[in-house]
């Protein structure tokens, strides 16, 4: 990572190996304050704009990329070379990933028949989760049975 860093331009301090070696701990979706926790958590004098300043370089250099699903919470997902989507429940705020490997290439068709050269996609389907409907089936049919 050091070396790796050192090509973009970037020193290895050791506040920033632990920030960076935190994130990829955490894995998928981070927020900036669940980084901070874990940070905080192995060493007190970090503050919150050296985590914040440190994940926006981790998207820099490219190991990471913001995912922003309209609740307010911006998330840092790691960049993988296998293609993925986001499942998000609206109700519980799950995040769930899935493989979109033939929903790309369909993409990057539709994108060259239009002379256009993607660099990135990004799926996203906003709704609610198995988990949230059952559970609001199950409160519908509590209020039945007490009316």
């Amino acid at each position: 990572m050091k070396e790796f860093l050192r090509t973009k331009g970037f020193k290895m301090t050791p506040q920033r190996e632990m920030i960076f070696r935190s994130f990829f701990e955490l894995g998928e979706h981070v927020s900036v304050d669940e980084l901070y926790d874990k940070v905080r958590s192995l060493d007190h004098s970090i503050g919150y704009s050296t985590v914040w300043r440190n994940l926006k370089l981790i998207c820099k250099v490219g190991l990471a990329e913001e995912v922003n699903l309209g609740d307010g919470i911006t998330r840092y997902d790691r960049v993988t070379k296998i293609p993925h989507g986001h499942l998000f429940c609206l109700t519980c705020k799950k995040l769930e990933e899935f493989p979109v490997d033939q929903l790309v290439g369909v993409l990057a068709e539709t994108a060259g028949e239009r002379d256009f050269t993607p660099e990135s996609f990004k799926i996203e389907i906003k709704g609610i989760c198995k988990d949230c409907l059952n559970k609001s089936e199950e409160e519908i049919e509590s209020e039945e049975d007490n009316v």
